[in-house]
């Protein structure tokens, strides 16, 4: 049996959508309500609660509200993601950013590379990053030191990116050479499933990060930092306070990617177009 769909009203609804705007810099107008309470359906559920009013009790109760709107940030968060998304970036990093960095080597020493997936969802774009380094020091003859930090907001996408296991049909498209190298496949055949190579695993670090934060505690400089399909979610004034951290972490002339559909046009910030979507940090 279907259960009744729990309603919220739209004065609680702008309630808990400014807490949450404040909180992590979510755009949350009202046009946003219906999403947000299909959303909350099951953890409503979970709680066994009977309406909003009582999950608005809990979210501003002095013992539990800190912990449970992490997990209504888990729950309203877009984490649309997957292998390799936005191809462009990828072949940008094969063709221009890692030879460039190879130029750098000092001679008799040796440059570790530090990137920055910031907003990595469920870690698919920061083993494709890893991915792209290592067929780039196969086909090249040339061996970087590198490390990853993939940074996110849900703790349930996080999980997923650190068990680095992902359904089959996760890597249909991903050429079959790559998925020889760097993909084991479960025995499984009910439920078929690939696992991310463990020395590519051991590339990457998954931390907590919320980009609202006042600083932010990750071990940078960066010489890359990939900060994609995610500043479409906040206000402008946030976007820009969110920039300056980020390009903050980035070291001069490192590379900043941003989503397609983003724009950093008219922003006085200390970086410049390179490619579509693509900026360097001035020197």
């Amino acid at each position: 049996m279907k259960s009744e769909i729990i309603q919220i009203s739209d004065d609680l609804f702008l309630k808990l959508g400014k807490e949450v705007s404040e909180r992590y810099g979510i755009k949350m107008p009202i046009g946003k309500k219906i999403m947000f309470q299909a959303r909350l359906q099951k953890r409503l559920r979970e709680l066994n609660l009977k309406s909003f009013d009582e999950y608005a009790d809990k979210l501003f109760d002095e013992n539990d509200g800190m912990q449970e709107f992490t997990v209504l940030a888990d729950f309203i968060s877009t984490n649309k993601t997957e292998f390799f998304r936005g191809k462009a970036h990828f072949d940008f990093m094969t063709g221009s950013a890692l030879p460039y960095f190879k130029e750098l080597m000092p001679e008799n020493g040796f440059l570790q590379l530090k990137i920055w997936s910031a907003g990595c969802s469920s870690g698919q774009e920061a083993y494709s990053l890893a991915i792209t380094i290592e067929e780039f020091c196969r086909t090249s003859g040339f061996k970087f030191r590198y490390f990853i930090t993939a940074t996110d907001i849900s703790t349930r996408m996080l999980k997923t990116a650190k068990t680095a296991i992902y359904p089959m049909a996760y890597v249909d498209e991903i050429e079959m050479d790559l998925k020889k190298k760097y993909f084991l496949k479960s025995k499984d055949k009910t439920d078929p499933k690939v696992m991310i190579d463990k020395e590519i695993r051991d590339r990457i670090n998954f931390e907590y990060l919320n980009l609202m934060d006042d600083s932010y505690q990750v071990k940078g400089d960066f010489h890359v930092i990939f900060l994609r399909n995610t500043l479409i979610y906040f206000e402008p004034e946030v976007q820009i306070r969110i920039l300056s951290k980020v390009i903050d972490k980035l070291v001069d002339g490192g590379f900043l990617f941003i989503g397609h559909s983003e724009s950093l046009v008219n922003l006085d910030l200390p970086i410049r177009s390179i490619a579509p979507s693509v900026y360097i940090k001035n020197r």
